[in-house]
């Protein structure tokens, strides 16, 4: 496992290797801490960027090692981070099954369910008000940490203004409605970010009364109907970070009207990476 040792001070002599468990091991000291995290966002068969995807495709196994699927009030989604946390949405997190490792559902759920030890939802989130998602984020923290392979890779947490520059492309992956009925297959579309002066223009049409606020972003195109929809719920809009070659979730699949109809609506990440690395860090 590629991984990368925190800045501390000199070790013992010897070779220090990243064991599956994620503990650095030394056969002249024996384990030492701290935790070994893999390397994010770095899909060992990435999806092909240069489809143009009508109303979504496919999923091939490899191309979204991080994507997770929950399954309680019907299915969602969500991401692997590091080898033990799952960012998700924070509608319909709490109680959740999930399932990782897999592009087919019948396929995942025969795989071993992953219990979770701890939901995070963010503080600012108010599940009454049926208008407002700000703050519609969550962070499930497993009882085990997974082994990572091929299929089963983290994404990387968002570092920086340009990764939401409108035009920018970015992949939506989940077990989502296709037409009308829940797909049985990872399927995917690629989405541009959008302006967002476009998007309030759009809801003043629509007569919405939605909060849609700075933590959050839209993506899509009325003309291509193609949008993440209800099952996606918590799944991630992954960007290609062309100049560090690796992905990123820089969205939540959040909140949308209707499916294909317009735009979508995410968390943006990126508001949030203190309070996740926060959580993150904390060992309870």
């Amino acid at each position: 496992m590629d991984c990368r040792l925190p800045a501390q001070p000199p070790l013992p002599s010897g070779l220090y290797t990243c064991t599956a468990q994620g503990i650095w091991k030394n056969e002249l000291v024996g384990e030492k801490m701290p935790r070994c995290l893999p390397v994010c966002g770095k899909p060992v068969h990435p999806v092909e960027q240069r489809q143009r995807i009508i109303g979504g495709l496919k999923a091939k196994l490899g191309n979204f090692p991080w994507q997770a699927y929950t399954n309680i009030h019907g299915p969602g989604g969500g991401a692997l981070l590091g080898d033990r946390w799952i960012l998700t949405a924070a509608q319909g997190s709490p109680n959740l099954d999930v399932f990782l490792g897999h592009i087919n559902v019948e396929d995942i759920t025969k795989l071993s369910n992953h219990p979770v030890r701890r939901v995070i939802i963010h503080p600012d989130y108010r599940q009454e008000e049926s208008h407002n998602f700000e703050g519609d984020i969550a962070l499930l923290e497993l009882e085990n940490s997974v082994t990572l392979g091929p299929n089963l890779l983290p994404i990387c947490l968002p570092d920086n203004e340009t990764l939401y520059d409108p035009g920018l492309m970015g992949y939506v992956s989940g077990f989502g409605i296709m037409e009308e009925r829940i797909s049985h297959n990872l399927r995917f579309v690629r989405l541009p970010v959008a302006k967002r002066e476009i998007c309030e223009r759009w809801l003043r049409q629509k007569n919405r009364n939605d909060v849609f606020s700075e933590n959050m972003f839209c993506a899509g195109n009325p003309a291509t109907r193609q949008d993440s929809c209800q099952g996606d719920s918590g799944g991630v809009f992954a960007v290609s970070d062309k100049k560090n070659d690796r992905w990123v979730a820089t969205g939540i699949v959040s909140w949308g009207i209707g499916c294909g109809e317009g735009y979508g609506f995410y968390t943006n990440v990126l508001k949030y990476v203190d309070w996740i690395k926060k959580v993150m860090e904390v060992e309870d």
